[in-house]
């Protein structure tokens, strides 16, 4: 596998996995799972997809230099 499909899909995994678990966390809670609860777990999810883009991104230009 190549470091350009390799390390977005990293990221995306380990913001996913943070995600997952932030929301097992939140439904354990007394009050249980919340609206702000949601709105912090959907963060996460679209914050890891943006930030593995970045990181394909990144290496696509970094390429291009080398």
């Amino acid at each position: 596998m190549s470091p350009m499909m390799k390390w977005p899909l990293v990221v995306l995994v380990i913001g996913l996995g943070i995600a997952f678990w932030d929301y097992s966390l939140a439904k354990k809670k007394k009050e249980g799972f919340t609206r702000g609860d949601k709105d912090r777990v959907m963060g996460i999810f679209w914050f890891s997809f943006v930030a593995a883009a970045g990181v394909g991104a990144l290496i696509w230009l970094a390429q291009d230099l080398v």
